[in-house]
């Protein structure tokens, strides 16, 4: 009688190696690479999607003038910066009265980034949300953080 050495059992006398073996067992090693392949590729996808592919601020959105309309200063509502307002301008210009008295700036756009440089203060503002009505800006100032929740003025003519 023969034995399994594997199982510790007889091997049957009719021996039929196609129903005695379990196809998992016999490609093992192909098994383990499909498993591998699949979650390597499943990570590799996931990373992809996962990344965040901030869309580019169209200098051309950002022109007109903002007006306040939600302050929070350390995440706590402020009333203090009612009457805050941003106005942009092609040129590349800016007004604002964000250091008390209104004044004449540069401002430039890098990615999500507004700089504000010139004027009375240098300051670099995150654009976390931009729409045809809406835009919010987020800074730290004088070691206070700050969101600005601004709507887009309405001119008349």
């Amino acid at each position: 009688m023969l034995w399994d050495r594997d199982r510790f059992r007889p091997v049957p006398k009719t021996f039929n190696p196609s129903s005695y073996f379990c196809p998992s067992q016999i490609n093992t090693h192909s098994m383990k690479r499909l498993i591998t392949s699949t979650l390597l590729l499943s990570l590799v996808s996931f990373s992809i999607s996962s990344c965040k592919n901030e869309p580019k601020i169209d200098k051309d959105d950002l022109l007109g003038r903002w007006e306040i309309r939600e302050a929070y200063r350390n995440e706590k509502k402020s009333e203090d910066l009612m009457g805050l307002f941003f106005e942009f301008f092609g040129d590349g210009k800016m007004l604002t009265n964000m250091s008390g008295a209104t004044t004449e700036s540069q401002y430039e756009l890098k990615k999500q980034t507004l700089m504000q440089r010139g004027g009375d203060m240098d300051a670099d503002y995150e654009i976390t949300s931009l729409n045809d009505t809406n835009l919010v800006l987020v800074t730290t100032l004088r070691e206070y953080n700050f969101r600005f929740v601004l709507g887009k003025s309405i001119q008349i003519n």
